[in-house]
């Protein structure tokens, strides 16, 4: 299934702010369909009103209650077209953990159970209905060498340790249900990310083994990256099933 025209249905995860916001807003005002699931969904109508915005749809529920994401994801008329995860934990500087550690893991294992539910509830084959899953990452967790600068090393090694295994295995659930869930993928592994947008500044990328090298990108510039080659292009060819690293 695709979208009419160039217009897509769009499920967003972990859109209430930061990156997905970010990406949310500007798809919003592309004239996408947009889906997105929110424990507290006045954050998103309080900023986002339906009289202005008819394209949003929000639901409330958990991003880890895998018949809410099964809910989001079915969209208004049809099954969205790409999924954007970018669900996190919030990070404790007391005892050097996130608030959840199993935050992105939980998450992808519900998406990945509700991708099945809505095939199975609706009889939908492979060829019928594909979806891309874009999932914000991070960077410092790359096996093709480092891809951050060696004066960050004690917070990537160190001070990040548990969210990064909390990524790894969000990845690796990820890839592992590529060909049996039928779906395609392009994971997004960020630098540092701040709230310092600036939208004059270069964003740059690399592919699987060829990672760029930067100390941060902001969390606006990040969604905008997403939304302009990932979201709002005709064609994904580019990213497909890829791992993609930015940076500034």
């Amino acid at each position: 299934m695709s979208s009419t025209g160039n217009k897509k249905t769009i499920a967003f995860f972990g859109a209430s702010g930061g990156v997905g916001l970010a990406a949310l807003s500007r798809a919003l005002a592309a004239g996408h369909t947009c889906i997105a699931l929110c424990r507290t969904p006045s954050k998103l109508t309080d900023r986002f009103p339906e009289d202005k915005h008819p394209n949003l749809v929000v639901i409330q529920g958990n991003a880890h209650d895998a018949s809410a994401v099964a809910r989001c994801l079915l969209g208004r008329e049809q099954p969205a077209d790409t999924i954007v995860s970018s669900i996190g934990g919030v990070f404790q500087f007391s005892c050097m953990t996130i608030d959840d550690p199993q935050v992105c893991q939980k998450g992808m294992a519900a998406l990945i159970e509700a991708i099945g539910k809505v095939r199975q509830e609706y009889g939908l084959t492979q060829a019928q209905w594909k979806p891309r899953i874009v999932v914000v990452s991070t960077c410092g967790i790359s096996k093709a060498g480092r891809d951050f600068p060696l004066a960050t090393l004690p917070i990537y090694k160190f001070m990040l340790k548990v969210p990064h295994v909390d990524k790894l295995e969000m990845e690796r659930l990820l890839l592992a249900g590529t060909d049996e869930k039928g779906y395609t993928y392009t994971i997004v592994r960020p630098s540092l990310l701040n709230d310092d947008a600036r939208p004059e500044r270069k964003i740059r990328s690399g592919i699987d083994n060829k990672p760029p090298v930067g100390y941060a990108i902001s969390r606006d510039d990040t969604g905008r990256w997403i939304f302009e080659n990932l979201l709002n292009k005709e064609s994904q060819e580019e990213y497909a099933d890829k791992i993609v690293t930015i940076t500034w």
